[in-house]
């Protein structure tokens, strides 16, 4: 690392994590994936300005620490806890809210677009006020205009208007929100949100959002007033809770998509900092963890949720677990009974592992908080009088030599307070801290098998990665019971400042279409790529990945890309072809010499083979695992069974149709066509998510439509399921 040099010729990503107790801020350069520079201040959650002040002084300390220039910044990112603290703790404006509708259908759109107050948590509402227009009767400028009054009089101080079937003339809404700004009240029409059918789904999520408003607005403002006064004039962006970032003036628009955005910074740091394709990062703070899952280069998200009630915004599937590096265990009639959820820090003890000059060990029982039992460990040091210390599992990973790095401690006093513990429970120093992290990683070993399975990636090769400062005290000792190799991430400590400075620039455009045609998917998944561009990636590095859903009848595009193509390792040697076919084969788990590359040259190289394997241990049966892996070495695809054909441009259309009906299968849910993915020369084209045949030839033109006739595509394609 660096902490002085500057070179005119740098292109550095800042990126800032907003933590529970920390802020950190890291300088990354993006041409040598190096960390230039990391900083960290105390996160401000009770400055006047909020957290913003803690990402400005962070962001400052990082510039002064590291001598960066600011010529040589090209973005600047963060994350945020304002949004989920405020909903968490109730601390969000009161909304005022005008439906629309006429005819038959204005009764219920009256029940609909009517939320009344929402609960965020227990015991935390948001408030609402609410007034309804007849549109056939009363729209018009001067009932606008009053129906705004006469909410802000109510103590409204953010406005949202909605429509039944405003998705598909947004006019009105628009007007409404454009005359509650006129009147100085922050305000979002429920269409520009979401384009999806639910009249009180897609309400009670504009509601939500304007409640965060008038503070986002006011955050968003400061922050780029103080970037701007530090000489940096590049794109401020800011995290979203489905794993992307999205520029300022995004979030100025819908601040809603930064809540449940805590873990989405891990998530980014695992697919462009350590480069997992399928695999299993898992992020260990102080207190909990995080369990996230990548499939084929992308995490899987779902629809977010608030106090019970579904929303129309993404966030990643993401599972937390109460157990961390610093939870305090539980000891009960000469037994260690329980590890967690309770937490060092939350119990106000500091870790064992970083104590010095122990002397003297007196285990005690705490009651952490009123609500907590009262058998919680901690340990009195050198005849004190109260208890400062406890026993941990990063301790414990220290006893069994698997803290080699950040997680590393002072052995003399984890060594001391593990043996006096040990003779309370019956056990020496290793036999106690193998039960204290038995019992931990009991609590993480279902989820993560529970995830792998529901995503389809059991018996595939999956990289397992630990991040956080806590990561040695858990994923090593997870890896050996699950019997799965495994690593800790590169500065695991700051893995999510690091994902935040590399986050990818995403967005997703949503629709309810009853039949689309292929000018609905070709429309679609332009505006979503057209949507990413505006906020400043590469055109070249944009991918969209369109998907259908019969059952519901929506239609998605999620298009993601990044400032710069970054498709070259520009420090450090590329592998050889001998390196990326022993990579593949070791993926396919089969031998490197039966393994071999379809395509002769490009960047991204497809690999091939026969397996056999044995069914029910009579029967041999014969599959064909295809590899893709890029000329860095990341396995950027892996099809268990499936066919490739390498095809010209020009004969794409005729070779999908043909493989479309060969593998096409019928059950109970109808016609269910292949899985098809387009290895093109730089991307992969993603077709998984589009249900007919035609949809799937639609899109496929629309990814190629800028080769040449003559350039080859590798079609993968295999059986769904």
């Amino acid at each position: 690392m660096s902490d002085a040099t500057t070179s005119q010729s740098r292109r550095i990503k800042i990126g800032i994590d907003v933590g529970g107790t920390f802020t950190h801020a890291v300088a990354v350069d993006i041409a040598t994936m190096d960390l230039v520079g990391k900083a960290v201040v105390p996160t401000t959650h009770y400055a006047k300005e909020g957290v913003a002040r803690g990402v400005v002084e962070s962001m400052q300390k990082l510039l002064e620490k590291t001598g960066i220039s600011p010529a040589d910044v090209i973005l600047i990112a963060h994350s945020t806890t304002q949004a989920t603290n405020a909903l968490l703790e109730g601390d969000v404006a009161k909304v005022g809210i005008i439906g629309m509708s006429t005819g038959p259908g204005a009764i219920r759109a009256r029940m609909e677009s009517n939320t009344g107050d929402i609960e965020l948590a227990a015991g935390k509402f948001l408030h609402t006020c609410y007034r309804f227009i007849d549109t056939a009767k009363d729209f018009n400028d001067d009932t606008i205009r009053r129906m705004v009054r006469e909410l802000m009089e109510e103590g409204a101080q953010a406005l949202v208007s909605s429509e039944s079937f405003g998705v598909d003339n947004p006019q009105r809404e628009l007007r409404v929100a454009e005359i509650a700004a006129e009147m100085g009240l922050a305000a979002c029409a429920s269409s520009s949100l979401s384009q999806l059918y639910g009249l009180r789904v897609r309400t009670r999520t504009a509601v939500i959002n304007a409640s965060m408003l008038p503070k986002m607005l006011e955050t968003a403002n400061m922050t780029e007033k103080a970037v701007r006064e530090s000489g940096i004039d590049v794109p401020l962006m800011v995290m979203r809770s489905d794993g992307g970032i999205m520029d300022i003036e995004a979030m100025r628009r819908r601040p809603i998509l930064t809540m449940l955005s805590g873990p989405a910074a891990g998530v980014a740091a695992a697919l462009m900092y350590e480069r997992i394709s399928d695999g299993t990062m898992i992020e260990v703070g102080g207190t909990s963890s995080d369990i996230c899952v990548i499939k084929n280069g992308r995490p899987i998200v779902t629809h977010g949720e608030i106090g019970g009630y579904r929303l129309f915004i993404k966030t990643l599937d993401v599972r937390t677990v109460g157990i961390a590096g610093g939870s305090v265990p539980r000891i009960k009639g000469g037994k260690v009974i329980d590890v967690g959820p309770r937490s060092a820090h939350i119990a106000k003890l500091g870790y064992e592992a970083f104590a010095k000059d122990v002397q003297s060990v007196e285990p005690v029982n705490i009651q952490p908080k009123p609500e907590d039992p009262k058998d919680y460990l901690a340990l009195k040091l050198n005849g004190e009088a109260e208890p400062s210390v406890t026993i941990t599992p990063t301790g414990a990973a220290n006893v069994l030599g698997l803290a080699t790095g950040y997680g590393r401690g002072n052995m003399d006093s984890i060594t001391k307070c593990f043996e006096v513990v040990g003779k309370t429970v019956g056990m020496d120093a290793k036999k106690l801290a193998d039960r204290l992290l038995d019992i931990s990683t009991r609590k993480v070993i279902p989820v993560v098998r529970a995830m792998l399975s529901e995503h389809k990636l059991l018996g595939r090769q999956i990289t397992f990665v630990g991040g956080g400062g806590g990561a040695e005290a858990i994923v090593p000792y997870t890896a050996q019971k699950m019997k799965l190799e495994h690593r800790i991430a590169k500065n695991n400590e700051v893995i999510s400042a690091i994902g935040v400075a590399l986050g990818i620039i995403q967005d997703t455009v949503e629709r309810t279409m009853m039949n689309p045609g292929e000018a609905d998917l070709v429309q679609i998944r332009r505006e979503a790529f057209e949507s990413v561009l505006r906020m400043g990636a590469d055109a070249s590095s944009i991918e969209v990945i369109v998907e259908v859903d019969r059952q519901t009848k929506r239609v998605s595009a999620t298009a993601r890309g990044t400032p710069e193509l970054r498709t070259r390792l520009l420090g450090g040697k590329l592998p050889t072809d001998d390196e990326l076919r022993a990579k593949a084969a070791k993926t396919a788990r089969m031998d490197a010499a039966r393994m071999n590359r379809l395509n002769e040259d490009g960047w991204m190289c497809v690999y091939s083979g026969e397996r056999e394997r044995k069914l029910l241990g009579l029967f041999t049966m014969i599959d064909t695992p295809v590899i893709v892996i890029d000329r860095e070495g990341i396995v950027r695809l892996q099809v268990p069974d499936a066919r490739v054909d390498l095809v010209t441009a020009a004969e794409l259309e005729g070779t999908m149709q043909k493989l479309i009906d060969n593998y096409t299968t019928y059950g109970d849910a109808g016609m269910v066509p292949p899985d098809i993915y387009l290895v093109k020369p730089g991307q992969i084209a993603d077709l998984t998510g589009l249900l007919e045949g035609p949809q799937m030839v639609s899109v496929a033109r629309v990814e190629t439509q800028s080769m040449l006739p003559g350039e080859k595509v590798a079609v993968v394609c295999s059986r769904k399921g």
